[in-house]
């Protein structure tokens, strides 16, 4: 907060300033798109899901739903600061998407009632297996990507809008939460658990596209450098310029330490 300016004044600003303004929608554009994509739908409802496609202990096939989530999140721990925030998203989202699509052409061939019961006297068989394997990679690349990478985007804001900027992040999280979470099973039954996962699997691509073009890398960057990034559009291209240049002077640094320490 900044000292003598009020929260209004201060939310104004995320707003008016058009950098600001931009790094806004950035984060919570990828944040929006981290919890549209389904992956809430699945943790909340998987037993309904699984149960759904003919799995007799639906319970416990959904805690490998649950195990890989915890996994996969180590996983983007260990990485996203190794390989950088863009560069993940754009290794992980895409395949969301393909999962999600594979999901759905499964339940098509699940006979399924309108009312989401599997139908009397069959059984869920290949596309079950199809479903959960499909599942499962869908949730490892979520949470090695996309889930937690989300989180980091309030880097984007400066400091004197960093604390609403947050806040606003939380607020489109949970708001696109509660869409999700409230409209599955009424969108799962008007059309189809084919045409629910096959919309999830178009934001999913939909979000690649969209951090292809307005997500910046700012891994390593000072808030001096990031704050500058947005004053240039998405800064997209900016940013890829100033890793380059940070880059060359490491590396002409470290030739520099070592002619001096080789003349000693």
């Amino acid at each position: 907060m900044v000292a003598g300016k009020s929260q209004w004044w201060v939310l104004k600003q995320l707003y008016v300033v058009p950098a600001n303004f931009r790094a806004l929608v950035a984060a919570c554009g990828l944040m929006a798109i981290s919890q549209l994509g389904g992956f809430n739908s699945l943790m909340y409802y998987s037993s309904t899901l699984f149960a759904l496609v003919g799995f007799s202990n639906p319970v416990a096939v959904g805690t490998v739903i649950a195990g890989t989530n915890f996994f996969f999140t180590w996983v983007n721990l260990m990485l996203v600061d190794r390989i950088g925030r863009r560069r993940i998203l754009l290794c992980t989202m895409q395949f969301m998407g393909l999962f999600l699509a594979i999901a759905a052409v499964a339940f098509h061939w699940t006979p399924v009632n309108h009312d989401l019961s599997l139908k009397e006297g069959t059984k869920g068989g290949d596309p079950a297996i199809v479903v959960l394997v499909s599942m499962v990679c869908y949730v490892g690349f979520y949470s090695s990507g996309m889930g937690k990478t989300a989180w980091l985007s309030s880097e984007f804001y400066p400091m004197e809008v960093c604390a609403m900027g947050t806040m606003m992040l939380t607020m489109t999280c949970w708001g696109s939460n509660v869409i999700v979470a409230s409209t599955f099973l009424t969108q799962m039954e008007n059309t189809t658990p084919s045409g629910a996962f096959g919309f999830y699997a178009a934001i999913c691509i939909l979000g690649w596209v969209s951090v292809y073009f307005c997500y910046p890398e700012v891994k390593g960057m000072p808030l001096e450098d990031i704050r500058e990034i947005f004053n240039h559009g998405f800064g997209v291209k900016y940013a890829r310029q100033l890793q380059k240049q940070a880059k060359l002077k490491g590396k002409t640094a470290r030739n520099g330490s070592f002619g001096e320490k080789a003349s000693l």
